[in-house]
């Protein structure tokens, strides 16, 4: 089987790199599950890009796309849609894409070293290709990831910016608890909320400062 897997070129000037498809072929267990989510990021994710490349203003069909993508998200961890809505409009551009680029990847399997696209993820792998997809190259662990980020508190973090609990990275959605990350094996890219223990543990960093 073959499936398009996104080719991510970061250009030097460190803007937001161009995405290619290539088709690769993959064993069947390797395809993402479909996600409805997915699909609404993804579209959301190329009007983003699409407004970023034009140097304008954020495009009302963004802005509408974005806030049905905050509705989903919402409905699934049983919080108003409008509070992601308004965390991710107050995010800059950057984390904006970064955190439009992991909802794309919802479903993705979890795999051991692996950055791939609709293949597979590791924790790391997950928020490794997240920011590329915004023109920043994190180091591939998760310890020197939260380390090369600015500090941050949740008070003062923005939707987008990397939750590290011993041993695993993450990246918050902007709203309490919620997360997105690649958990581990067996497991597929998903969004959910921190318990309050794994919170109090956690550091909390800005990958682009």
């Amino acid at each position: 089987m073959a499936v398009a897997v996104a080719l991510v070129v970061a250009p030097a000037w460190g803007g937001v790199p161009t995405v290619s498809a290539a088709p690769v072929a993959v064993a069947p267990a390797a395809v993402r599950l479909s996600d409805p989510i997915a699909d609404v990021a993804t579209r959301a994710l190329s009007l983003l890009r699409r407004d970023i490349a034009g140097g304008d203003a954020l495009s009302a069909e963004y802005v509408a796309a974005r806030a049905e993508l905050a509705a989903a998200v919402g409905a699934r961890l049983w919080t108003p849609g409008e509070q992601f809505e308004l965390a991710w409009s107050r995010a800059d551009r950057e984390h904006q894409v970064a955190v439009l680029g992991a909802l794309t990847q919802l479903g993705v399997p979890y795999k051991r070293n692996a950055s791939l696209p609709g293949v597979g993820f590791d924790c790391s792998g997950l928020t490794t290709f997240a920011w590329s997809m915004a023109g920043f190259q994190l180091p591939r662990n998760s310890t020197a990831q939260i380390r090369a980020a600015e500090p941050r508190t949740f008070d003062t973090a923005q939707a987008g910016d990397l939750v590290r609990y011993p041993g695993h990275v993450m990246m918050w959605l902007g709203v309490g608890k919620a997360i997105i990350h690649s958990p581990r094996s067996g497991r597929v890219v998903e969004i959910k909320f921190m318990a309050n223990y794994s919170m109090k543990r956690s550091k909390v960093g800005d990958p682009t400062e």
